[in-house]
């Protein structure tokens, strides 16, 4: 047995999602410095000459206009939100309603594949944008809506979370879950460390022709590699196609959330829902704002050293999720997650009072563990929650996902404008804060689920006896350490 699961560690067939997910993820990556940027040249250009919106990188001339450069910044930033409002709003319905449920009912390919359709096309249209400059800003809407009407960021990441809990060994299950975070850090590496130079070497519509090629090469290898996968039943018979599609949906993910489960689990998964929210907050507010933080005086940062910032930030974050969530797989997850917790609250604060660029690059350092605990949350709630609820819980938190960076861009694009005269850091402060709020609720959970183990663990040895000799398979607590 344990030589058969040794051989299985180094199979090539282990590796299902992870590289259509590094190309969404690449290109995701590359698309949304290049669309703040591109959001942010349109606006200036819509306003004033190309003179003036060329010289608004100099950091002396900011300061000589200082008006000009607020409504640049202030405008993006409401674009942005708008943008994000029409994408993460039919994002998030799209998840609870079709797409968690779909992959829990028929399979989960076709929920890996819609995201990567809705991304390839929300790159042609900026690329459209782009070579007609002529094009109102507006139009940007239009990318924010195929994006979102096809399951988006949230989606892709219910469907690669769902998929991969289907097919992992519980025992495995967060390293597996860590190493797709790990995933998911590597591409934002290469993608927003290129972003920069890209941009300032070649073009807006060389860069959205980049992104739409490396979104329907995701979408490719989804379509050819990935199996249909399925966890639950077929339809109830006497049940209509749309209480079965649509309501039942509904009840089901709300069923996942509020069903009766033994120790307090439910209490539990709500809890986790809210610590994953305020993480998902407190992280949305950095890529919304960073943009322009960096772009103001004193930083006056060009959008290659952007890039530099982000990569680096990125693949230490994947480094960390390679290399050290491995050796701590005896650590409790709910340890893991404190660290990373504890590692994101400083990397804000200090990113809010940060008015060097070696201050800033510092904050790459410090929050390099803040990966930890996304990983650990979706392998906690998944560990609680039986295999054929996987689509639905991933799908609660991917639309709590969506939710939470949906409020972020409204508290952080209003926030920001309003802060800019006196502390344009603020907004980063804030969002140390929330994360804050969550470190307390997890170090909670943390001596209460500790209890839940050990209560667990004696049940264990009054049913086998002293020895404590069971299988695997006989009790799920072996193999979970929350």
């Amino acid at each position: 047995m344990a030589a058969r699961c040794c051989r299985r560690k180094f199979s090539f067939n282990l590796i299902t999602v992870e590289p259509g997910l590094f190309c969404y993820m690449l290109a995701y990556f590359l698309f949304m410095p290049t669309f703040q940027a591109f959001v942010y040249n349109k606006v200036c250009l819509d306003k004033y000459n190309e003179t003036l919106c060329g010289s608004l990188r100099n950091k002396t001339f900011q300061e000589d206009h200082k008006t000009e450069e607020d409504f640049v910044q202030s405008e993006t930033s409401y674009w942005i939100l708008k943008k994000n409002i029409v994408d993460q709003v039919p994002s998030c319905l799209i998840v609870v309603f079709i797409l968690g449920s779909f992959g829990d009912k028929v399979g989960r390919k076709l929920p890996a594949i819609l995201p990567s359709v809705g991304a390839t096309l929300s790159s042609l249209v900026c690329l459209l944008m782009s070579i007609y400059p002529s094009s109102k800003v507006e139009y940007v809407m239009i990318a924010g809506a195929v994006n979102g009407l096809s399951g988006g960021f949230s989606g892709q990441l219910m469907a690669v979370y769902s998929y991969v809990t289907h097919v992992a060994d519980p025992a495995n299950r967060t390293m597996r879950l860590g190493f797709i975070e790990a995933v998911n850090f590597l591409a934002g590496t290469f993608g927003v460390f290129i972003s920069g130079v890209m941009l300032d070497n070649t073009s807006f519509i060389f860069v959205f022709a980049f992104t739409a090629g490396c979104s329907f090469l995701g979408l490719v290898y989804a379509i050819i590699r990935l199996e249909n996968l399925t966890a639950s039943t077929s339809r109830p018979e006497g049940e209509s196609f749309c209480e079965y599609w649509f309501l039942g949906s509904l009840k089901e993910s709300g069923r996942c959330m509020m069903k009766k489960r033994e120790e307090k689990r439910t209490l539990y998964i709500f809890l986790l829902l809210v610590v994953f929210s305020l993480l998902v907050i407190g992280t949305m507010s950095e890529p919304d704002v960073i943009l322009l933080f960096t772009r103001r005086a004193p930083l006056s940062w060009s959008q290659t050293t952007l890039g530099y910032y982000q990569g680096l930030e990125n693949f230490l974050r994947s480094l960390m999720l390679f290399t050290v969530l491995p050796l701590c797989r005896k650590l409790r997850n709910t340890t893991l997650s404190l660290w990373g917790l504890a590692s994101k609250v400083i990397g804000l604060v200090v990113l809010g009072l940060s008015k060097r660029t070696w201050q800033v690059f510092l904050v790459s350092v410090i929050s390099m563990f803040q990966g930890f605990p996304l990983a650990v949350l979706r392998s906690i709630m998944s560990d609680m929650v039986s295999q054929d609820e996987h689509g639905r819980i991933f799908g609660l938190s991917a639309a709590v996902n969506s939710i939470g960076g949906l409020m972020a861009s409204v508290i952080f694009n209003a926030l920001y404008p309003a802060t800019l005269d006196f502390f344009p850091g603020f907004s980063f402060i804030m969002a140390a804060g929330l994360c804050l709020v969550a470190t307390l609720i997890m170090l909670w959970l943390h001596f209460v689920l500790k209890r839940l183990v050990l209560d667990d663990s004696m049940i264990t040895k009054n049913v086998t006896g002293d020895t404590g000799d069971i299988s695997k398979g006989d009790i799920q607590v072996e193999t979970t350490h929350f």
